[in-house]
């Protein structure tokens, strides 16, 4: 029933990718190392010789053994396979992302980091800073070559001053289009007022800010702590972190102060139409206490919150609970995203089959390339 009530006219409907003018994926990762980082950091400074300490362990800077990306290498393609190709300690750098990319069909994208989406779980706010400046200039860098990519910038959140003025110095970057406000490990959560420097710096500059979720300790730490196995923290977290962060973002009224898009990403789009509702009951039973918002939080979740495709997570072509999504939080909202180049990513013609029956060719078009390309003003 379902799976009727979603299908459009078939006169309406795009073929294949490969009939799409323009791929271009909103989630993209390059994979930087605390080497590379290195390069990049003043000689002099105590963070370089810190992390020089660590014998360049990712683990010993951003978080424990089960820190991310560890978990992207540990995956299996359910039959004890691994899926990845490479190793966690490997460099994979734009020119290698957009290859992979190109081999994929994807014209082009909006590169994120991998090591640095931990950012939030480093304790010293001093080296965060020159941990994330060090990698805007690896990634600046990297992105000269690679006339197909550009990239969020990313900020320590634990100064949100230093932040700011991070902000300040990349915006005129043509490679730089978004800032990266790493999702997991926030605290206080993004609502709070601390942060206020980082979105006026980013209104200020008209970036979006996207946040990325990963695995982490400090979100939820006495989940992370008692988990028996991995798995019981993996399987909640990217969708917790988010649910968390955007309630934060919305009952404190950020959308109401600052005119900033945000670009949501890692956690597929599954908990989206169930936590906007929840989101609207709760401020019609309880909106004297959240005075900040002037209209229904659905409202600004339509005007000013983007959500990348990646992970899908649904059952395979044929079930229509995927476009079923989509079509509940808006087309207009949804942005593709691969989640190149890690071994279990989400590939134009995936995105296609499982939507091309339930969503127009234009509204295909736009997920798959227009959205992103008006939310980050790319030409």
């Amino acid at each position: 029933m379902l799976d009727s009530a979603l299908q459009v006219p078939e006169e309406d409907r795009l073929g294949s990718a490969e009939d799409l003018d323009r791929i271009v994926d909103a989630d993209a990762q390059v994979q930087e190392t605390p080497e590379a980082l290195l390069e990049h950091m003043d000689e002099s400074s105590g963070a370089h010789r810190v992390i020089s300490l660590t014998e360049l362990r990712h683990d010993m800077i951003y978080a424990g053994p089960s820190s991310y990306p560890l978990y992207e290498y540990k995956r299996t393609n359910g039959g004890g396979e691994s899926v990845a190709d490479d190793d966690v300690d490997d460099a994979i750098g734009a020119t290698e992302l957009a290859d992979r990319a190109r081999a994929a069909g994807i014209d082009a994208g909006v590169v994120n980091p991998t090591l640095n989406l931990g950012l939030a779980e480093v304790n010293n706010d001093r080296f965060a800073v020159a941990l994330a400046s060090a990698y805007n200039d690896w990634l600046l860098a990297q992105l000269d070559d690679c006339p197909s990519l550009v990239g969020n910038a990313v900020v320590a959140p634990q100064h949100p001053t230093r932040a700011a003025e991070e902000i300040d110095r990349l915006a005129d970057e043509d490679d730089i289009v978004g800032v990266q406000l790493p999702a997991s490990g926030l605290l206080p959560p993004p609502g709070h007022r601390q942060y206020e420097p980082i979105y006026d710096a980013a209104d200020s500059h008209d970036l979006p800010i996207a946040m990325k979720s990963t695995v982490g300790n400090k979100s939820f730490g006495q989940q992370y702590w008692w988990a028996q196995s991995f798995p019981e923290d993996f399987v909640y977290q990217h969708g917790f972190v988010q649910m968390r962060n955007l309630t934060s973002i919305l009952f404190e009224g950020i959308p109401e102060k600052y005119d900033v898009d945000f670009v949501v990403q890692g956690a597929g789009i599954g908990f989206v139409p169930s936590f906007t509702h929840r989101l609207d009951d709760h401020y019609l039973e309880l909106g004297y206490e959240i005075p900040a918002l002037t209209q229904l939080p659905s409202a600004y979740l339509s005007e000013s919150f983007y959500w990348t495709t990646q992970p899908m997570n649904q059952p395979p072509q044929g079930d229509p609970q995927f476009a079923a999504m989509v079509n509940m939080i808006g087309p207009e909202n949804v942005l593709f995203g691969s989640d190149l180049p890690h071994g279990i990513s989400d590939l134009p013609e995936t995105v296609v089959d499982r939507l091309a029956e339930s969503v127009t060719a234009e509204e295909l078009g736009a997920i798959m390339a227009d959205n992103v390309e008006r939310v980050y003003g790319l030409s």
